[in-house]
């Protein structure tokens, strides 16, 4: 008897998962958006990524004149070849290998500070778009909602496409 309810019980559970109930197809509501579009587009991102140029333009420019300074060794090297006498040329060959050298440095320096910075700015980004996306899914009552990319959408009808309306919202709460 034990086992026969068990049966009973195991069949109604199946028959309530896998067959559909009439009223749930209509109010399953699915969204689909492009977080590298809103990355593209979003106002508030565009200005992050200004804020970021001006913060890293300093050592963009310190970089160029390093470059710049390698270059005039360079060319004063290769122009002075045999009219260099051989202390000068010697200096200026421990000078250029030296700035070449803190080059390298500032230039590794400089990338690896900005992949930081750009690390960090994504995931934060991505931190504010989920919770967007999450606060617009549950005001406009969706029941799932998928990043195109992360979810390997190879397609979906641009009805289910919500990726202009969280770019709004989330330009409008910055």
């Amino acid at each position: 008897m034990k086992k026969l309810s068990i049966i009973y019980l195991l069949i109604l559970f199946i028959m309530g998962v896998w067959i559909p109930h009439p009223h749930a197809a209509s109010t399953l509501k699915i969204g689909v958006f492009d977080l590298q579009k809103i990355k593209r587009e979003s106002k508030v991102i565009q200005e992050y990524l200004k804020t970021l140029g001006k913060e890293m333009e300093p050592k963009r420019k310190l970089l160029a004149e390093k470059q710049d300074s390698i270059k005039l060794i360079e060319e004063k090297l290769k122009r002075d070849d045999k009219s260099t006498p051989p202390d000068e040329r010697k200096r200026l060959l421990e000078r250029h290998a030296r700035e070449s050298k803190e080059f390298q440095r500032l230039k590794e320096d400089f990338e690896i500070e900005l992949q930081k910075i750009d690390r960090e700015l994504s995931q934060r980004v991505l931190r504010e778009i989920i919770e967007i996306t999450r606060n617009f899914a549950q005001k406009e009552k969706y029941t799932l909602v998928f990043e195109k990319a992360q979810a390997g959408i190879a397609y979906s009808e641009d009805s289910v496409d919500i990726t202009q309306k969280i770019i709004e919202a989330y330009d409008a709460k910055k």
